[in-house]
């Protein structure tokens, strides 16, 4: 659903995707590069988007695990909390989030996200300058010392009454989003939003704060996926990775099951599988069939490749294809 008012800029978006590649494209306050899923099932992701031109926001949930690196806008920052319905975990550059943390607000770092599912991202995107001006206005220096950590860890007292309002806007956002199309209610959150938002921010960022730091073997694990996509068409086994990386497979599973739950030859293979799904819904099927894909992604043994594909994404590869065409 796509609701605009006549005599503004002003757009407000509400969404379901049943593919992670579409969801996060769609996702304009982030230039995502590239999606994975990693947990297995059917896709089912949900986005709630009002732009209100120097202040946007953005709220996605998805049903399954999630991974996303893509670029950040030039002329925004970002402000996301994470929601955790259950005990979930959320992560960005390797850097564990809890849920009275508020991240990704660095301008000069990518986006790079792993999401467990049924989790509720909520991002407020406001414009740099509109920022940095209200803030010496506010009496706050938030220069890139400030923001270079990209996550912040509050106390929860300070952070109740911004995070009531990431809740109540995202409460309109999935319930009643014409009210926000409404130019009196934009300039509303306008007026309330962005200094509440300073306020706590700036209030936590003058204190000693805790500094969230990355998985320690975060580095390794990167290096580990670097290396695993030079190997796209060919085999690799754990012993070989780890003798490129000169680690230990014991410290090479740690670091996978940290970062993303999973062993590290399982997250090899749903990358390929991922590769192959994305490829499928960009193939030109008059040149290519489902097999000559998954052997380009290293996959050789045609019933072996078509479960576990069923198994992750819930549907067969010649279904991905054929919907494609539509």
């Amino acid at each position: 659903m796509s609701e605009q008012h006549p005599h503004s800029n002003s757009l407000v978006v509400t969404h379901q995707f049943n593919d992670l590649d579409r969801f996060a494209q769609a996702i304009k306050s982030m230039n995502i590069k590239e999606g994975s899923q990693l947990s297995p099932g059917g896709f089912l992701g949900t986005l709630n988007f009002a732009d209100f031109g120097d202040l946007n926001f953005t709220h996605v949930y998805q049903n399954q695990v999630a991974q996303a690196t893509g670029t950040k806008s030039a002329d925004h920052i970002g402000f996301v909390l994470a929601f955790h319905p259950k005990l979930t975990q959320v992560s960005s550059h390797g850097c564990p989030i809890g849920k009275y943390d508020i991240f990704g607000f660095d301008p000069t770092r990518g986006v790079d996200v792993v999401v467990s599912k049924d989790v509720h991202l909520v991002m407020a995107s406001v414009n740099g300058r509109a920022f940095h001006t209200l803030c010496e206005q506010m009496g706050y220096e938030m220069g890139q010392k400030v923001l270079q950590h990209n996550a912040l860890s509050l106390h929860p007292s300070s952070l109740r009454p911004l995070k009531a309002y990431y809740q109540q806007i995202t409460h309109i956002l999935s319930t009643q989003p014409s009210l926000l199309i409404q130019s009196q209610m934009q300039s509303i959150i306008r007026e309330d939003f962005l200094p509440l938002l300073i306020n706590t921010f700036g209030n936590n960022a003058q204190k000693k704060q805790r500094i969230l730091k990355p998985f320690r073997r975060y580095s390794l694990i990167r290096k580990a996926e670097e290396i695993s996509k030079s190997y796209r068409d060919k085999p690799l086994t754990l012993q070989k990775l780890c003798e490129e990386l000169e680690t230990s497979s014991s410290a090479l599973s740690c670091g996978f099951q940290e970062v993303f739950g999973i062993s590290p030859m399982a997250y090899i293979k749903i990358q390929r599988l991922n590769g192959v799904r994305r490829a499928l819904m960009n193939t030109d099927t008059n040149t290519k069939t489902v097999m000559n894909v998954a052997q380009e992604w290293g996959f050789w043994n045609a019933s072996h490749f078509a479960n576990d594909y069923r198994e992750m994404f819930g549907e067969l590869p010649s279904k991905t294809l054929r919907g494609n065409l539509q």
